[in-house]
């Protein structure tokens, strides 16, 4: 299933043209023909803002029917030719930075900054968290030891409240052989199963958050593996996260050979499948780093080959 480079660049390209059209000035661009209110990036609108683009230079004969179809593809990542990014760039008059970033995802010569997968959210008898806060920042901090094992873990994670009256949060792990050893903002439960391969603390959280509220949590855990382990660290986002940031810090008696950015398809067997993958160089602290904006029902991070 790993995807070739250029289906790779294509499909960064398509999901980063997507995030930036969720933003202004590119989101007032195509309200103008959608819902106010739209959350979502309304496709049929963004048709209507190429094809009014298309007939005030000549081309007439287009109608927005046309068009949908092509807009939903490149928004997928499935097909999104030249010509067609070219389009985008000049109806909604993409910046002069904005459209480099696309045109450099796009060639598959920088790494993701946008991942977006079909992961299904977890199943709990409990509401979804995503109903009470979002994730406003995420930093992820992982430390090898000399063995080459997970040594210790540090996550820095941001909310902000959806609701009045917050006063708890979910921190959950894909391992029983982990400690939470520390947490900042909040006082946590004893660790329980949540479900296959999920394990989580319950967090009451210093101070009970209104709606619009920020919280800052921090988290500190070290790892108990007794025999070897995947040689990777992934990040899961079962929702929506933004502004993500991973880094992996080697000890430099066990430095690997070779380390790369990578996307799965899933987290869990059998479906636990590399999708793309790209090199990636240690700096001179053998750390391996990358910051996205946006991790969407999907599963990224590093792997390494010692």
């Amino acid at each position: 299933m790993s995807q070739s480079p250029r289906e790779a660049g294509v499909r960064q390209a398509g999901h980063y043209l997507r995030e930036l059209l969720r933003h202004d000035p590119y989101r007032g661009r195509w309200l103008r023909y959608g819902s106010q209110r739209a959350r979502e990036v309304h496709q049929i609108a963004v048709a209507k803002t190429l094809a009014g683009y298309l007939q005030r230079h000549g081309d007439d004969d287009v109608e927005y029917g046309q068009l949908t179809r092509r807009v939903s593809r490149a928004f997928r990542g499935e097909m999104l030719s030249r010509q067609t990014l070219t389009l985008f760039i000049r109806a909604f008059e993409i910046s002069e930075e904005h459209s480099g970033v696309l045109w450099q995802q796009w060639q598959g010569a920088e790494l993701s900054r946008v991942v977006v997968g079909d992961l299904p959210p977890l199943r709990s008898p409990a509401p979804r968290e995503s109903r009470f806060y979002r994730t406003v920042l995420l930093h992820e901090f992982h430390y090898i030891g000399s063995d080459g094992r997970p040594l210790r873990h540090r996550t820095l994670r941001d909310i902000q409240a959806r609701v009045d009256g917050l006063a708890t949060y979910r921190y959950g792990f894909d391992t029983d052989e982990l400690t939470v050893d520390q947490i900042g903002g909040g006082t946590p439960s004893r660790p329980y199963q949540r479900a296959e391969n999920v394990w989580a603390v319950d967090v009451a959280l210093s101070r009970t958050l209104s709606r619009g509220d920020e919280h800052s949590l921090e988290f500190m855990s070290t790892f108990h593996y007794a025999h070897p382990v995947e040689p990777c660290f992934r990040s899961v986002a079962h929702e929506r996260l933004e502004n993500v940031a991973f880094r992996v810090q080697f000890h430099p008696d066990k430095l690997p050979q070779t380390v790369w950015w990578t996307e799965w398809q899933d987290y869990r067997e059998p479906d636990a499948v590399v999708i793309h993958r790209q090199p990636v160089a240690l700096d001179a602290e053998h750390v391996a780093y990358h910051r996205i904006d946006v991790l969407d029902q999907a599963v990224a991070g590093f792997s390494w080959q010692f």
